[in-house]
């Protein structure tokens, strides 16, 4: 009993003592681990390098696709377009990234050469599709019905990640032009359907 009382009491006290330590004695510790210290540092450096020598360069092209408001007065003819500009966004990407839309631009442009020869068409397109970002940008407006704030989307950025500065700027060109005439198609059937109803 006396034994394990000393014991708990010489770990308190070890315990006390190790917070009462000062900044030399922290410098005194770190001079007796330099060796180990500026091994473990060394060994993280060369790995890092290492890394940023072998992986593959991937270059970002990015377009943003900034959304314009209806010109017409909605007092005199409604919007033709009724629904919110990031489910435009949404349903154009869907469209624009079809399976048959992505293959002819990985075969247009000689995309994924060495995964299109030994893997399967599924995986290349997956390959493909989480190289494309779409982030939709957002901003607080005064909404000019209500007088209310509300968030309200201005604009959208693509971007594609290539394996080279120039396959990946003719990509992110090609995805924007797909995104434009699609929506020029969108909002001509729109205002066709307005004008028969008129």
């Amino acid at each position: 009993m006396v034994s394990v009382a000393m014991s708990q009491d010489q770990r308190l006290q070890g315990r006390a003592a190790a917070r009462a330590r000062t900044l030399p004695d922290y410098l005194v510790l770190l001079r007796r681990r330099r060796t180990l210290i500026l091994a473990v540092w060394a060994a993280l450096m060369a790995a890092s390098a290492a890394l940023a020598f072998l992986l593959p360069a991937v270059y970002r092209s990015t377009a943003t696709i900034l959304i314009e408001e209806q010109e017409i007065p909605p007092d005199l003819v409604r919007s033709a377009i009724a629904t919110y500009a990031d489910q435009r966004i949404e349903t154009i990407k869907q469209q624009v990234l079809s399976r048959a839309t992505l293959w002819r631009i990985v075969e247009q442009y000689g995309l994924y050469e060495k995964l299109r020869k030994r893997s399967p068409t599924e995986e290349v397109l997956e390959r493909f599709t989480k190289d494309i970002q779409i982030d939709v940008l957002n901003v607080k407006v005064v909404d000019k019905r209500t007088q209310n704030p509300t968030q309200a989307t201005i604009a959208f950025t693509l971007a594609y990640d290539g394996e080279t500065p120039v396959s990946a700027q003719k990509v992110a060109h090609e995805l924007t032009s797909l995104f434009l005439a699609e929506n020029l198609k969108s909002r001509e059937r729109h205002a066709q359907e307005t004008t028969a109803f008129l």
